[in-house]
């Protein structure tokens, strides 16, 4: 199950991400920029948190639906959220994409 976090200790692991030679890129194959993480609005967060159904929240990486076309070289990725229910399969109608990504929009506090 999760655990909490001190900021210091995830700034360290964060650092550690950014120079890992095996980082996500953001837009490949000849993008340089690491894929830093994603911003989730609030209400989709909440519309999936609402759904009396969820009980937990599952985190899934995938290939944008724009790139589904493309060669696996220039296919950038995504994540999808999806509440899971309490016999952890995944509620369908709790389901979000649309997350903006960092390097694009970034907070300002993220490690460098």
């Amino acid at each position: 199950m999760s655990s909490s976090l001190n900021w210091l200790d995830a700034t360290k692991m964060l650092k550690a991400y950014q120079l890992n030679s095996k980082a996500l890129l953001k837009t490949p194959p000849s993008g340089t920029d690491i894929l830093k993480g994603f911003t989730i609005e609030k209400s989709d967060m909440q519309a999936i948190m609402n759904n009396s159904a969820v009980v937990d929240v599952f985190v899934m990486p995938a290939v944008n639906l724009s790139d589904l076309g493309k060669p696996d070289a220039q296919q950038a990725f995504t994540v999808i959220l999806a509440g899971l229910d309490s016999n952890g399969d995944i509620v369908e109608n709790s389901v979000v994409d649309f997350l903006d990504p960092c390097p694009y929009k970034c907070p300002k506090n993220y490690p460098k």
